[in-house]
């Protein structure tokens, strides 16, 4: 009987412990952006993006698998907003050995005329919680504060609300500056 009362018990820990698990990851998502992040783009020169900015700004960040779903965001996202948003591209690219960086970075010279920050080691797209295998679209406000995030296909219910979160945001007054704890993010690779 002892044995049956303790089998039920952990058991019972043990659904607990896993029904508990999903919280943690939402609590663990960034919920403000490094104060600043300093990556090489596609074409190696040097991209900063710093808080607090002028604009709203619209974070895309994918791996390979992810990049595909990109494409459809930004085309719903750049014309509607054309200079209202500061639109910035995040790849996270860790993992790639480093004499087939040269190569990555041509090949996404080839498919996306945009500069596109590469993250190579993964920090930047850790510390934003970024999700692999999807695209992961932010939206941050003038301070660096997560307003909104979506992942995967831009299917029109996530399009719909992202486009109502960016109207909300814009017709805003310009937050005040937030005293920032978040570290600056110096992701500068060789």
């Amino acid at each position: 009987m002892n044995f049956s009362v303790q089998t039920i018990l952990v058991m019972t820990a043990a659904l607990l412990v896993a029904g508990t698990g999903g919280a943690g990851v939402e609590e663990s998502l960034a919920k403000n952006a490094p104060a600043r992040i300093e990556l090489h783009d596609q074409y190696d020169a040097p991209k900063i993006l710093s808080f607090p900015t002028t604009n709203i700004t619209v974070l895309t960040i994918a791996d390979r698998k992810g990049s595909e779903q990109v494409d459809r965001w930004i085309a719903e996202l750049k014309p509607r907003y054309a200079g209202r948003i500061d639109l910035r591209g995040l790849a996270d690219v860790r993992g790639v050995p480093w004499f087939l960086q040269e190569k990555i970075g041509k090949r996404f010279q080839e498919t996306r005329q945009y500069p596109v920050m590469m993250d190579w080691s993964g920090k930047v797209c850790a510390q934003l919680g970024y999700q692999p295998g999807q695209a992961n679209i932010l939206i941050l406000n003038q301070n660096g504060k997560v307003l909104g995030r979506f992942t995967g296909e831009a299917v029109e219910r996530k399009r719909t609300a992202a486009c109502h979160l960016i109207d909300q945001a814009l017709s805003s007054p310009m937050p005040p500056p937030a005293v920032s704890t978040a570290k600056s993010s110096a992701g500068l690779d060789p």
